[in-house]
């Protein structure tokens, strides 16, 4: 089969275009626009056990990039809370054996004991 030299042209165009993407850096998700991670510290006392299945973000927002994917029964030690702009709760926790850290939504989360939901340095709690 010959190809005339405009297919010829587009093809290599499109192969530079797809390498070009290939070869882009990804963006971070915690530096997305909307995916402020709040300043942490351990001060919260508490566990958490997951409802289901759901992705430990990069900050508190369902929009923000995934740090791992947790299941039903796994725990969360919690280290402190915060609101986001829509007005729900997360907790920056780490997962139980494990050295993965990440942020968690309240809604996501069952058996929770012994938290004071305790906000994050900085964090105004009243906002919303």
């Amino acid at each position: 089969m010959r190809l005339s030299p405009k297919t010829v042209g587009a093809l290599a165009l499109g192969g530079a275009l797809a390498a070009s993407l290939l070869s882009a850096p990804a963006a971070s998700a915690a530096a997305l626009p909307g995916c402020p991670a709040p300043r942490t510290a351990n001060v919260d006392d508490g566990t958490g056990v997951m409802r289901g299945s759901f992705n430990l973000k990069t900050a508190p927002y369902a929009a923000c990039g995934n740090v791992a994917k947790l299941h039903r029964g796994q725990v969360l030690y919690f280290h402190c809370w915060t609101r986001n702009r829509y007005g729900k709760h997360w907790v920056f926790a780490r997962v139980k054996g494990t050295g993965t850290y990440g942020w968690m939504s309240l809604d996501n989360l069952t058996s929770i004991k012994n938290s004071r939901l305790t906000f994050c340095p900085g964090e105004d709690h009243r906002r919303g």
